[in-house]
């Protein structure tokens, strides 16, 4: 006998390159793409896909980019919602951080960057409530992108703490891909070193995955 599927919703993806798939060569793309996947066969729902990620995005960038008409219906509509963001903020601040051995860079864009994921997430809660319907939204951390530069690690830990402190948010939980790549990037990264491969975006799939479903799904939680 086959699975029996329910009526259809939505799925927003916002964020980066590894919302993009970027690095992967597969058919599959994404761990957006994936994740999907996994969606489906764990609610037995089919979810429309809406990805607004674009590679290079910072957390500003996805700030900017829930003003846009299209970005805020789809939020509106969707009942999972997942965010990759923070990773470009990071690898900005570091180029410089190279450059000037000044590490005032780097405590500044941290301080942007938690304050932008905060509006980013206060504005999706915001058009969620106006709806009545159960929603999650999942975040990640981020892994090492310098992870050959010892003093990286350091600052990783500080932008993973703020993303991991808005899961005292309804609805929020954050996936923990930052322990899954440390020591396996040769294994997880593509050719550049700073993506993830075909195996990384199905490692970050598995990790969002195993955040739950909250009240979608209470016997997956």
């Amino acid at each position: 006998m086959g699975l029996s599927w329910k009526v259809h919703s939505h799925y927003t993806a916002l964020g980066d390159s590894i919302s993009v798939g970027i690095g992967s060569s597969d058919e599959w793309g994404s761990f957006a793409q994936r994740y999907h996947l996994l969606t489906e066969h764990a609610l037995l729902k089919t979810y429309d896909l809406h990805n607004y990620s674009k590679n290079g995005y910072t957390t500003q960038d996805v700030l900017a980019s829930i003003e846009e008409p299209k970005v805020r219906k789809a939020l509106q509509r969707s009942e999972i919602i997942t965010i990759t963001a923070g990773g470009n903020d990071l690898i900005k601040a570091g180029k410089k951080y190279l450059l000037n051995k000044q590490e005032a860079e780097l405590h500044m864009t941290l301080k942007e960057c938690q304050k932008n994921m905060s509006h980013i997430l206060k504005q999706i809660i915001q058009l969620k409530e106006k709806g009545r319907s159960s929603y999650i939204i999942r975040l990640t951390n981020i892994y090492n992108p310098y992870h050959r530069w010892d003093t990286a690690y350091k600052w990783v830990r500080l932008f993973n703490r703020h993303i991991e402190s808005f899961q005292t948010l309804p609805n929020v939980k954050v996936a923990d891909i930052y322990s899954l790549f440390v020591g396996r990037e040769k294994e997880l990264l593509s050719w550049d070193s700073i993506h993830p491969n075909n195996v990384g975006h199905r490692v970050i799939a598995q990790a969002v995955y195993d955040t739950g479903y909250g009240r979608l799904s209470p016997h997956l939680d």
